[in-house]
């Protein structure tokens, strides 16, 4: 990805100033097609919004764009990846290799930009959590603001449960066979924040490849924990290029997908299995 800051000329088109600045960072003449694109999918920004206008625009703040290193797609929904709805939320199944929410170079070809497209502008909705970009799984949002503002108070305090599914190559750990259970309590460092980590995983038998199949139960929610605690552990999960670099290419997909949520629902108090 390619970033830059640069200045409006009076009486010049955004479109055409894009071109300008950006064909000797790319190498190449850049077409207005391609100008048309970065501002339709939200790569240019001003005054840290994005900006999409592709006319003259008015003096004011510089403007940044971000050019992806590859093209960018709008993200449809599946309706079949609904899993469950109600009038006050949804729970969809995030496919891996799609972001949560927006990135700076695109907010077209995540999740949430599918997910408002399939209920429309009369709800105006956010991702109450996020997953990892690599990683499978159910994701609540919100239709609301109450329910949005509920719902982040019950993950801030624990009250939502979360169940994952992880696969691992087969291994023997040091000192002996797979245990059953593996409890896991550290600290983990994120961006200078170190904050305590806990994990339980429960060995769940193995799948048609032979792979070991793990139940995974995440008590706090650190980026990356699942699979830095199996990499630290036990053995980097399958496809986790991250933890596990130079052993899986980039067809091969993230061992780990977020299965079942047990929470009260945020609004009306009953019990909510997912």
């Amino acid at each position: 990805m390619k970033h830059l800051c640069f200045e409006s000329t009076p009486g010049k088109p955004l479109v055409d100033l894009l071109a300008r600045v950006l064909e000797p960072i790319v190498g190449r003449p850049v077409t207005l097609e391609q100008t048309l694109q970065l501002l339709a999918q939200g790569s240019v920004f001003r005054d840290k919004k994005r900006y999409r206008d592709p006319d003259i625009p008015s003096p004011g703040a510089p403007f940044e764009v971000f050019w992806p290193d590859l093209p960018v797609e709008e993200f449809s929904l599946d309706p079949a990846r609904v899993f469950w709805e109600d009038e006050h939320l949804l729970v969809v199944d995030k496919p891996a290799g799609v972001n949560t929410g927006p990135s700076p170079f695109s907010d077209i070809d995540c999740l949430t930009w599918g997910v408002q497209k399939h209920l429309g502008p009369a709800f105006p909705i956010n991702a109450v959590h996020r997953l990892d970009r690599d990683t499978q799984g159910l994701i609540f949002f919100a239709k609301h603001k109450d329910a949005e503002l509920a719902l982040h108070r019950m993950f801030r305090e624990r009250q939502v449960r979360k169940v994952y599914r992880a696969v691992t190559p087969f291994f023997v750990p040091p000192g002996g066979p797979p245990q059953a259970v593996y409890r896991w309590r550290d600290t983990l460092d994120f961006r200078g924040k170190v904050q305590t980590a806990a994990t339980t995983v429960l060995r769940s038998g193995t799948d048609p490849q032979g792979r070991f199949v793990w139940t995974v139960l995440p008590h706090t929610g650190r980026p990356h924990q699942i699979r830095r605690h199996f990499s630290r552990y036990l053995v980097p999960l399958w496809g986790d290029r991250a933890y596990a670099p130079g052993l899986y290419g980039p067809e091969s997909e993230l061992g780990l997908a977020c299965v079942a949520y047990r929470c009260r629902h945020p609004v009306t108090g009953e019990r909510l299995d997912v």
